[in-house]
Formats: C-alpha cells, sequence, structure tokens
C-alpha cells in the first residue's frame, strides 16, 4: 500500500471517527463534541521512573483524544466505551458529575475543575453541575485498531 494510500485512509477514518462520535452524541442533552484526533499507536512502552508511570501496548491500538462540552444542566446521556480512559476537567470548568455502577449500586462521583481520572468503559453518563455554565473537558481513548468510541446504552435500573 503507498504512503498516499495509507494517508488518505487514515484522513477518511478521522473524519468517519468525528462524524460517528457526533452522531452517537446527537442524542444527549446538551453535549458538544469541540474536537477529535485519532491515530493508530505501533506497539510502544512508556516507563516514566520520576513519576512511577506506565504505560504498554503489546500491539497496534488507535489513540483518540476528543474535546467535548457539556452546556449548563447538560449531560452526555449513558454509554459506554470499549475500554477504560482518562478523563481532565479543564481548569475553571464547573464540577463534573459521574453516574456509574459499583456492585449493583448506583455511584455518582464528583471531579473538580483541574483533575484528571481514570472512568470506566462500563456504563455511566456524565453531567454538568452548574445551572449556569457550560463545562469542558477531554478525554484520552486507548482502543482496539478502528473500535467505536461511544455506544449509546441504557440507564441502568440501579440509576434513576
Amino acid at each position: 500500500m503507498t504512503r498516499r494510500r495509507i494517508t488518505t485512509l487514515a484522513g477518511l477514518a478521522v473524519v468517519g471517527t468525528l462524524a460517528l462520535y457526533d452522531i452517537a452524541l446527537g442524542d444527549h442533552k446538551g453535549l458538544v463534541g469541540l474536537f477529535a484526533a485519532r491515530g493508530t499507536l505501533e506497539p510502544a512502552h512508556i516507563h516514566d521512573h520520576s513519576s512511577h508511570f506506565k504505560l504498554k501496548a503489546g500491539q497496534p491500538i488507535d489513540v483518540a483524544i476528543v474535546g467535548a462540552q457539556l452546556h449548563a444542566d447538560g449531560q452526555t446521556g449513558w454509554h459506554t466505551h470499549p475500554a477504560d480512559s482518562i478523563v481532565s476537567v479543564q481548569a475553571g470548568a464547573p464540577e463534573l458529575i459521574m453516574q456509574t455502577t459499583r456492585r449493583g449500586r448506583c455511584v455518582e462521583r464528583t471531579f473538580e475543575a483541574g483533575e484528571a481520572f481514570v472512568h470506566p468503559a462500563g456504563p455511566h453518563n456524565f453531567r454538568n453541575s452548574s445551572p449556569d455554565k457550560p463545562l469542558n473537558f477531554g478525554v484520552a481513548y486507548f482502543v482496539p485498531v478502528g473500535a467505536t468510541l461511544l455506544t449509546p446504552a441504557p440507564a441502568p435500573e440501579a440509576c434513576p
């Protein structure tokens, strides 16, 4: 396969990812995709001794970085991902509320502006805590090559 064809296919994959992400988000109340970038990472190993951080990919994976905004009182709606991911709440933003289930019970966690956390692949819903201020956040996904990033899901019975 030529380099030009690979570049064209990669470009189409990014455009398709953006379109699918917007379609998946289209039914949610107040969630807007701000940007998305996605690329395939060949097997790699990152190990930062000073922070004790390790990341290892033994086979090719897709890395997707997505920026999103929840309008005032907005929510993502219940959804899943193919793997756990990392979320960072933008500095100066309202609190982000995450609903999920643990051991059959509905659990709510609140994350402050400037805070980052690992969020689960399983069913969850993000809500903006502010009645009048938008909330911006970013998500870093590490998923199988070609995987759909977001799949709408029904609310678990334990969560209202």
